[in-house]
C-alpha cells in the first residue's frame, strides 16, 4: 500500500490543504470522485454568478428611467450567456490536469471510505480499487442537494443545482419554473429566471424566506421579487407531482389549514437545503462522531473526535459558504503545517445572497442581539436614499425598493451585526466583517496591519476579493 503524510478527501477547499502540505514538504493523496473545484466551481457560486450578473443588468436597465436613461427591452443572447458560464466551469479540467502533474501529489479518481483511522479504501471511477494509508486525513467532501421523499418525483423528473449545471442545463430560459425552497440558492435562481422572462413560483415550507437572516430582510426581498413578477407560496408542503402534457403539476398541503392545492410549471427546481456527503465514508468504522443530520462534528481546531482526522467545509455543518471553507483550510494549514496559533471562529461569518435585491450580512440579527444583550443593544439604519450615492442611482423615500443598511452594536460601540439589502450589499458589508475580526492575537500591538483580512473571511464572489486575495493568495 502507498503511504502518504496526508490524505485529502475532496478537491474543493481541500486543495488549499494540499497546497499547504506541499509547501511543508509533505506527500499528499487527493481523492475525488467528481469534478475538481468542488461545489463552488462546478455547480454553485461561480457558474451561478455568470447568470446573476446578466440578470442584474436587466433589472438595472428597467430602473434607468429614474435617472433619465431609458432602454428598449433587453435582447437576451442565451447561447452567449451559457457559453460564458461553461467556460468558467470547464476550468476544472485544467485544474485537475495541473494538480495531477504536481510533484508530491497523487490523485485518486474515485470515492474514499475509511477502513481504519489511517487506512482508506478507494473505489475508483474506472471500476478498480485502491488502498492507501496516511498519517492524517482531512474530510472535505462537501454537500449535495437534499431530495425530498415525494410521490411521483422520479417519474416526473426534476432539477437540482447539480443537474442544472450539468446535463439538464436548458437550451433557453424556461417558460415557467417552480422552485422548492426559500434559501440562498432558491432566491438566486428566482432572480435569474424572472429577469430572463420566466414565470417563477417559489414554494416555501415555512412562514418566511431566508431564514436565519435579520428579520427585516426577508419581507423586503419578498416585496421586491413580487414586484417583478415572482409568486411566493408559504407554508407549502410538497405532497406529490405528476406530468400533464408539457406541465409538471405539484400538489401542496397548506401547513396551517391542511388544505391541498396544485401549482404547475414547465420545470421544477429542488432547492430545499443540503445534506453532507458523508454516507459513503464509513465513518462508523473509525468512530467519527456526526450530528443527527450526518454532519461531521469538529472543534475550533477543525479536529474530529478521532485523533488525526479533520473536517472542513460544508461537511462540518458550519455555514455552507465557499469563503468559510477556504478560511477553515487556511486555519487548518496553520495548525498542521505552521505554528499552530490559529483556531476557527464563527462569530463574524459574512454572507451574500445574489438575488433581487442583493443581501449582505454578518453577525447577529437584531432579534438575536436583543435576546442576548437586552437594552444594551443599539440599532442604527440608513436607507440608500439617505446618501448621495443612492440618490444618484434613483433611490428615493417614496419608492418601495429603497434598500437599507442596519448596524447593530452595543452601547460600548462593539459591533454585533451588520445587514444590508440593495446594490452591492455584499461588498458594503465586507469591511464590517474585517472590523469584527480585528483586535485578536498579534493585532492589538500592531495597528494598521492586514491581519484582520488574513484572519477574517472575504465573501465569495465579490469585488472585495480584488484587494484581499493579492495578500492571501498572491499570484507571484
Amino acid at each position: 500500500m502507498k503511504h502518504f503524510d496526508i490524505a485529502v478527501l475532496g478537491a474543493g477547499s481541500g486543495l488549499i490543504i494540499m497546497e499547504g502540505a506541499l509547501a511543508a514538504g509533505k506527500s499528499v493523496a487527493v481523492i475525488e470522485k467528481g469534478a475538481f473545484g468542488g461545489t463552488c466551481l462546478n455547480r454553485g457560486c461561480i457558474p451561478s454568478k455568470m447568470l446573476v450578473y446578466p440578470a442584474d443588468l436587466i433589472r438595472d436597465a428597467e430602473r434607468g428611467g429614474r435617472v433619465g436613461i431609458s432602454f428598449d427591452k433587453p435582447s437576451i443572447d442565451w447561447a452567449k450567456v451559457s457559453r460564458r458560464m461553461w467556460r468558467q466551469i470547464d476550468v476544472n479540467q485544467d485544474l485537475e490536469r495541473d494538480i495531477s502533474q504536481m510533484q508530491g501529489v497523487t490523485v485518486f479518481r474515485g470515492e474514499g471510505s475509511f477502513v481504519d483511522k489511517n487506512t482508506m479504501h478507494i473505489t475508483m471511477n474506472d471500476g478498480g480499487t485502491e488502498r492507501i494509508t496516511a498519517d492524517k486525513v482531512v474530510i472535505a467532501t462537501g454537500s449535495k442537494s437534499r431530495i425530498p421523499d415525494m410521490e411521483g418525483l422520479n417519474d416526473a423528473g426534476y432539477l437540482t443545482s447539480e443537474s442544472f449545471f450539468g446535463d439538464q442545463f436548458p437550451k433557453k430560459p424556461y417558460d415557467s419554473l417552480l422552485i422548492i425552497g426559500g434559501g440562498f440558492t432558491a432566491l438566486e435562481f428566482a432572480h435569474v429566471f424572472s429577469a430572463f422572462g420566466t414565470k417563477v413560483t417559489v414554494a416555501v415550507r415555512s412562514e418566511t424566506i431566508l431564514r436565519g437572516l435579520d428579520e427585516e430582510i426577508p419581507p423586503f426581498v419578498r416585496k421586491q421579487l413580487e414586484d417583478v413578477g415572482v409568486t411566493f407560496l408559504y407554508e407549502a408542503v410538497p405532497q406529490r407531482i405528476r406530468v400533464e402534457g408539457k406541465q409538471k403539476i405539484m400538489t401542496f398541503r397548506d401547513r396551517q389549514t391542511g388544505e391541498e392545492y396544485e401549482t404547475g410549471a414547465q420545470e421544477v427546481l429542488l432547492a430545499p437545503g443540503i445534506v453532507p456527503n458523508t454516507s459513503s465514508l464509513n465513518l462508523g468504522a473509525v468512530g467519527v462522531h456526526t450530528d443527527k443530520n450526518g454532519y461531521v462534528i469538529t472543534d475550533e481546531k477543525l479536529r474530529t473526535n478521532v485523533a488525526g482526522i479533520y473536517a472542513i467545509g460544508d461537511v462540518n455543518g458550519k455555514f455552507p459558504l465557499r469563503h468559510k471553507a477556504n478560511y477553515e483550510a487556511e486555519v487548518l494549514n496553520n495548525i498542521l503545517f505552521g505554528d499552530d496559533t490559529r483556531a476557527a471562529s464563527y462569530e463574524a461569518v459574512p454572507s451574500a445572497v445574489f438575488t433581487h435585491p442583493q443581501v449582505g450580512s454578518v453577525g447577529m440579527s437584531e432579534k438575536e442581539a436583543r435576546a442576548q444583550y437586552g437594552d444594551k443593544v443599539r440599532v442604527n439604519r440608513y436607507h440608500y436614499s439617505d446618501v448621495i450615492a443612492g440618490i444618484s442611482m434613483g433611490y428615493s423615500k417614496n419608492r418601495p425598493d429603497d434598500g437599507f443598511a442596519k448596524v447593530i452594536t452595543l452601547d460600548d460601540k462593539r459591533i454585533l451585526g451588520v445587514h444590508v439589502v440593495g446594490p452591492q450589499a455584499g461588498t458594503i458589508v465586507q469591511p464590517w466583517a474585517y472590523l469584527m475580526n480585528a483586535g485578536g492575537p498579534g493585532q492589538a500591538d500592531k495597528p494598521g496591519t492586514w491581519l484582520p483580512v488574513e484572519h477574517g473571511m472575504t465573501i465569495h464572489p465579490t469585488f472585495s476579493e480584488l484587494t484581499a486575495w493579492p495578500l492571501i493568495y498572491p499570484l507571484d
